[in-house]
């Protein structure tokens, strides 16, 4: 049983290895701003303040550099749809 659980947390430190840190930095970013809102301001939609978020942060980018990115605005709302998920129940 403890060989089962080293394979899958090898899959998924190898998994997470490959993810590029800006989307793992917007992947973070996601979860903080849906704990937030689901935590201080009881929102049951706490995933919609991490997609506002993800949205503002890629205009921002836009008006800056003029390069968007959909998956930073991807990887922010994954963020928040999993800090939804624990919301849920």
């Amino acid at each position: 049983m403890k060989a089962f659980f080293r394979k899958i947390w090898d899959a998924i430190v190898s998994f997470i290895g490959k993810v590029p840190k800006d989307k793992l930095l917007h992947f973070i970013a996601g979860l903080v701003i849906a704990a937030f809102a689901a935590l201080a301001l009881d929102m049951k939609a706490c995933f919609i303040p991490a997609l506002f978020a993800g949205l503002l942060k890629e205009f921002f980018d836009l008006w800056t550099t003029d390069k968007w990115d959909w998956g930073d605005i991807v990887a922010t709302l994954a963020g928040g749809l999993v800090i939804f998920a624990f919301a849920l129940m």
